[in-house]
């Protein structure tokens, strides 16, 4: 059975990749696979005095030894979350495969003034509240994880952290950020 619902979670979510790329406006593949490094695109370069969080994500990456994902891009923020682009100076962010119902899914945010990385928090903790609806009717392990999960603010830095590794990937956040 939980062969079963793995699968089902894998196909739903190539599925639903492939319906947004479709969508997209630009013919560029807007996501890239890990499985060939020289074509990755970075997601965003670092502001000035910001945080590089293309480097933090590497880095959570290599430390929870995640291996299977897809790199979402930052232009992507309006169409998956409903953040609007103008409140945005950085992101990064991934979707995992670790054997789950529900891939992890990680997103990370330097918003443009803490008023937008208020709204940037209240559009990620939606994104967990749905992730734990879905997951009530018929994934208990997952509606478990979205429910311990939270959604981190620190200042201008916004993080939402979908996975098992929550404990790690929240102190290098907040260890990358302080």
């Amino acid at each position: 059975m939980k062969r079963l619902l793995s699968l089902a979670a894998i196909l739903l979510t190539l599925t639903m990749v492939l319906s947004l790329a479709a969508c997209g406006e630009e013919p560029a593949p807007e996501e890239t696979d890990n499985q060939n490094p020289s074509s990755q695109t970075e997601v965003t370069e670092p502001p000035a005095a910001g945080v590089d969080l293309a480097a933090l994500r590497t880095q959570i990456l290599t430390d929870c030894g995640l291996t299977d994902y897809v790199e979402v891009e930052a232009d992507r923020l309006t169409e998956l979350y409903g953040i609007d682009a103008a409140q945005v100076a950085g992101a990064s962010g991934f979707t995992a495969m670790t054997g789950a119902a529900f891939p992890d899914e990680i997103m990370m945010v330097q918003a443009t003034d803490e008023a937008a990385a208020a709204d940037v928090a209240a559009k990620l903790e939606a994104r967990l509240d749905a992730i734990a609806e879905q997951a009530a009717s018929y994934d208990p392990d997952s509606q478990a994880l979205a429910e311990k999960c939270e959604v981190v603010t620190d200042g201008v830095y916004v993080g939402l952290f979908f996975s098992s590794h929550y404990d790690e990937m929240v102190s290098a956040f907040q260890g990358a950020i302080a």
